[in-house]
């Protein structure tokens, strides 16, 4: 099942306190990775904290840094 792109998954979402959010993601607001896909802005990779994401654990979703690579599926 694909992650909604809601206002309640944006407010669950963790994304703005991992240290690979970058100012590039905070500037353009970005957010909730696992339903939008990748950023479009340059990534680094400092830490992933999407395992902790309360909006990853409610889809059963497995992977990491959705800023970098596609939108969570856990189908």
């Amino acid at each position: 099942m694909a992650v909604d792109k809601n206002f309640k998954n944006f407010v669950k979402c963790i994304c703005f306190k991992c240290p690979s959010h970058n100012i590039c993601m905070k500037l353009r607001l970005q957010k909730v990775f696992c339903a939008t896909g990748n950023s479009g802005c340059e990534v680094e990779n400092e830490g992933c904290i999407c395992a902790k994401c309360p909006v990853q654990k409610e889809y059963g979703l497995k992977e990491l840094y959705y800023c970098k690579e596609k939108k969570g599926d856990n189908g």
